[in-house]
């Protein structure tokens, strides 16, 4: 009897700004160093490591914030779930999304639809047709998010100081 637990891993490279979907088993993750993924352009994305207390970490090159995050991950939210979402300490913007392979493509394009938006809120959308201007763009926007969190659960206008320090994982 053949086993597939696989995991679809969603994540954007913040060195090219490409999103990059890998397909990860339990069995493909070694214990030690890890199984490293990296973008097409040869930067690494991500590491997922075997703990030894149970569980799995993940480290991720994060495009909102440019600093590498170190995630606790359950085997339950890892093989088990339809979608769950991991999101920079910093700014909390979404910036990794594990499960199904339908379910991982569609909170990708809801993200995408959502980012337009705020670019579009912010009246820069012209630079959404050129993609020189558009990764100036969104390193700029992506630059400001440091500085504010933009809250989607009060409003597309709502934006609040990030006064505290980093959200901790668990």
């Amino acid at each position: 009897m053949l086993i597939d637990k696989k995991t679809a891993m969603a994540v954007r490279c913040p060195w090219c700004g490409s999103v990059s979907i890998n397909s990860v088993n339990p069995f493909e993750v070694p214990m030690g160093e890890g199984l490293t993924v990296e973008c097409m352009c040869g930067q690494e994305l991500f590491t997922l490591k075997k703990r030894k207390s149970g569980g799995y970490q993940l480290k991720i090159s994060c495009i909102a914030c440019d600093y590498e995050h170190i995630y606790k991950i359950g085997y339950r939210e890892l093989w088990k779930t339809d979608l769950f979402i991991l999101n920079c300490h910093y700014t909390n913007m979404e910036v990794c999304f594990l499960g199904s392979n339908a379910q991982v493509k569609e909170a990708i394009d809801r993200y995408e639809r959502e980012m337009e938006e705020v670019i579009r809120e912010l009246g820069i959308e012209e630079f959404l047709e050129d993609d020189d201007l558009w990764s100036e763009s969104f390193t700029r926007f992506l630059d400001s998010v440091e500085k504010v969190n933009y809250n989607k659960d009060l409003g597309k206008n709502i934006v609040d100081l990030i006064v505290k320090g980093p959200k901790h994982s668990k």
